[in-house]
């Protein structure tokens, strides 16, 4: 997210408020809060991108002050970035192109507004802000620049649109090397909220970089242990911590288990009889 992606959500920001206002008000408004946002936020990310460097013992820091020129050097920060399976040797400069063009087609398409603004006059606004100068009747030169500023609004879209892809590839390949455990996270954030990329390598620059291959084995060693501790444990190969075949526990006696079926022998009694209540005060009272 370059300048001319701040100015896009200045320009939003301030055609919101300044609805009202005339075109020169909404114009000059948004330069001036795009150009303090950006300005802040180019020397927070200027800082940590020298600190990293310097940490690291790389030449050239004052690059991270330079604009246009920070994405190239945050390119040799990363080194090589993976893209779908695939090394990325030039990311950095590829954004940095991207931002080069974007920016100055932003500019071309500024000027030709002034231009308009200065000659024709004051243009109808969008709901966004924009000024739309094709139902004024323009002819000659001033209709050719409405044109040129039209096409450079959809050009000024695409080239923000690389631009923010290729500072996506590289913020995380930042993130693998200054917070590894978190990087995806990371990078969702940045996918959501552009604006965060200045802000987190602020936040990163005293981190110490680590290799994120060699992360990655490490926490795969450490699972390996972790799995066969459990195998040593409990002989079985399973990350479980309970054992898979409990013992079985005896089942408990019967109470008054003598007075029961088990003191009988095939329904007699040691005293041969059947087992009867008040059998001995029946026998031949009937007979």
């Amino acid at each position: 997210m370059g300048l001319q992606s701040i100015y896009e959500y200045a320009h939003i920001f301030c055609g919101f408020f300044t609805k009202h206002k005339s075109y020169e008000y909404t114009l000059t408004a948004s330069l001036i809060v795009a150009g303090g946002l950006f300005l802040v936020l180019f020397i927070l990310q200027g800082i940590g991108i020298y600190t990293m460097a310097k940490r690291r013992g790389m030449r050239k820091k004052f690059l991270a002050f330079i604009p246009f020129a920070n994405l190239y050097y945050i390119g040799k920060l990363v080194g090589e970035c993976i893209v779908c399976g695939q090394r990325m040797k030039r990311a950095g400069l590829y954004a940095m192109i991207a931002e080069i063009i974007g920016a100055t087609v932003l500019i071309a398409s500024i000027l030709t507004e002034l231009y308009l603004y200065t000659t024709v006059g004051e243009p109808i606004l969008d709901g966004f802000g924009y000024p739309d100068w094709s139902g004024m009747g323009l002819t000659g030169t001033s209709y050719a620049l409405a044109k040129i500023n039209e096409i450079c609004n959809y050009v000024v879209m695409i080239f923000v649109l690389v631009e923010s892809i290729m500072v996506l590839l590289l913020m995380a390949g930042l993130f693998k090397k200054y917070s590894p455990g978190n990087y995806f996270m990371l990078g969702v954030i940045i996918a959501l909220i552009p604006v965060a990329r200045y802000i987190l390598i602020f936040v990163l620059r005293n981190r110490q970089p680590v290799d994120y291959e060699a992360y990655i084995r490490a926490r795969r060693e450490a699972y390996m242990r972790q799995q066969q501790q459990y195998y040593n444990t409990y002989g079985r190969g399973y990350s479980n911590p309970y054992p898979p075949n409990p013992p079985q526990r005896p089942k408990p006696q019967e109470p008054f288990s003598e007075f029961g079926e088990n003191s009988q022998n095939d329904g007699q009694t040691s005293s041969g009889n059947t087992g009867e209540p008040f059998e001995e005060f029946s026998d031949g009272l009937f007979d």
